[in-house]
């Protein structure tokens, strides 16, 4: 089965590197590739929508856990010692998908690939 994004390769050697950074330093640098001469890369455009998607993702999960940790804590105070460690898992997340995407050049990812391509159309 052929992915959605199948066939995109980098076209020159910094461009692993450009998109890896994309998800880390997400909404910024997606937002600078957009804005410039970089969007010209198909690779580079293709990673900066899906750095986009995965703040959308990031930012829902944040408010998300933020509201579960205030209720959790003002029930259990001692759950603050360990819940904290959640608002470490998009930024280890992002740390992955930046790490396959600079050492394998990977561009399809489960989940945030298709909701990349239903979210932004001019792909």
């Amino acid at each position: 089965m052929q992915g959605i994004f199948a066939g995109i390769r980098p076209e020159a050697e910094n461009d692993k590197l450009i998109s890896a950074i994309s998800y880390i330093f997400t909404p910024i640098v997606p937002i600078i590739i957009l804005l410039t001469t970089l969007k010209n890369s198909r690779f580079n455009k293709v990673h900066a929508y899906q750095g986009l998607t995965f703040f959308g993702a990031a930012f829902a999960y944040y408010v998300l856990f933020s509201c579960g940790y205030f209720i959790m804590t003002s029930v259990a105070g001692l759950l603050a010692c360990v819940l904290w460690v959640g608002y470490f898992v998009p930024f280890v997340i992002a740390l992955f998908i930046g790490y396959r995407v600079y050492t394998n050049g990977q561009v399809e990812f489960p989940f945030l690939t298709q909701v990349t391509a239903s979210v932004f159309k001019d792909m």
